[in-house]
């Protein structure tokens, strides 16, 4: 097959890892396995081992070698991406897989409506669906980053246009432990032009049986925000249209500042907490309305980390305090009229609800 329709790029760095499962997730339809290619980039390992493994499941596989001495899947994600052939390209780890069924939509998705990227429902091994994009009721197609609340998704798990990427620039940040797809993802889903959910159509499964993940294990303050420094070091933010800055501010806040501070508040050093703070205060200064959509619990965190003299112990209390919270503070903001804002926590419950029942009545 010398051009498919479809080419998913899986890196592999240690040979422990299930990868003929998930190659065999990929090629398993076999009415649109001529129409799909999988490349495995063997990361500073032999290629050939994996070559050998992969020798009975039937389809199109390759097996590039690449090393870079980095403990990181940009590299090798970057080194298979670049030698795509196919229209339509994706990245997988070699812990994850399909669902039976799901390569069939995939590809009957792109080959029939062309999209420019098509974002994957996901899930994880042994759990329900993840209701994250928490997309626009009914919406499927034509997302929008900020509406569709796009930015929950950094990873770019589904199908992406290999030209639209290319004609992007798109590509994971080289040497760092985690984040690296974070601006490839901004930038697709803000600048991508079309975007589909592929909601209903098979999950991509993150794997949860590995011996270990590149990703896992301890990291210090400066590697857990040095993603979203660089986004705001790099410009990227200069690049989004105002509401997309507000929805990315408010997401990297919630998830980034605030879930930080809320994971770590009894372990917080005065230079870690600083470190939060300044984020914090960087993504406020270029979308200042992201403040707007915070419950009254969450505003206490932010509000403590807004000081002029930011410590542990207030940061700390104020999460401390805010474990106990009642559904008023964990549901309101301060400002009435905001807590049924797009990004609210009470608009995303209500949102969970009416799709919850939206299933139910089918």
């Amino acid at each position: 097959m010398s051009s498919p329709l479809v080419e998913l790029v899986i890196a592999c760095h240690d040979e422990r890892r299930p990868l003929e499962r998930a190659v065999a997730s990929v090629l398993k339809d076999a009415d649109v396995r001529d129409l799909v290619r999988v490349t495995v980039v063997a990361h500073g390992i032999d290629p050939e081992p994996l070559r050998e493994r992969l020798a009975g499941i039937a389809g199109d596989t390759r097996v590039l070698a690449f090393a870079d001495g980095i403990r990181s899947a940009a590299g090798p994600f970057n080194h298979g991406l670049a030698h795509v052939e196919a229209e339509y390209c994706g990245v997988m780890g070699s812990d994850d897989f399909l669902e039976p069924g799901t390569m069939r939509a995939w590809a009957q998705h792109v080959a029939t409506e062309r999209p420019d990227a098509a974002i994957a429902q996901i899930r994880l091994q042994g759990e329900t669906i993840m209701p994250n994009p928490l997309v626009r009721l009914g919406r499927r197609r034509r997302l929008d980053a900020a509406k569709d609340r796009l930015f929950y998704r950094t990873a770019p798990l589904g199908l992406i246009r290999t030209a639209r990427m290319r004609e992007l620039g798109l590509s994971m940040r080289e040497g760092m432990r985690v984040g690296e797809d974070f601006e490839f993802g901004i930038r697709l889903w803000a600048q991508g032009g079309r975007i589909d959910f592929l909601g209903g159509l098979g999950s991509y499964v993150i794997g949860q049986d590995a011996v270990e993940r590149t990703t896992y294990g301890a990291m210090t303050m400066q590697e857990r925000l040095e993603p979203m420094v660089r986004l705001l070091d790099d410009g990227v933010f200069d690049d989004l249209t105002p509401a997309q800055r507000t929805a990315l501010a408010v997401k990297l806040i919630r998830v980034s500042v605030v879930g930080t501070a809320q994971a770590l508040a009894e372990e917080l050093s005065d230079a870690q907490t600083a470190e939060l703070a300044d984020l914090q205060k960087r993504l406020l200064r270029v979308a200042p309305a992201a403040i707007l959509p915070f419950n009254k619990q969450d505003r206490a965190v932010i509000d403590a980390l807004q000081r002029e003299s930011v410590v542990a112990s207030a940061v700390a209390s104020a999460v401390i305090q805010g474990r106990g919270a009642g559904r008023a503070r964990r549901w309101l903001t301060p400002d009435i009229l905001h807590s049924f804002a797009r990004e609210s926590t009470l608009r995303r419950y209500a949102l969970y609800f009416c799709k919850r029942e939206r299933k139910r009545s089918r």
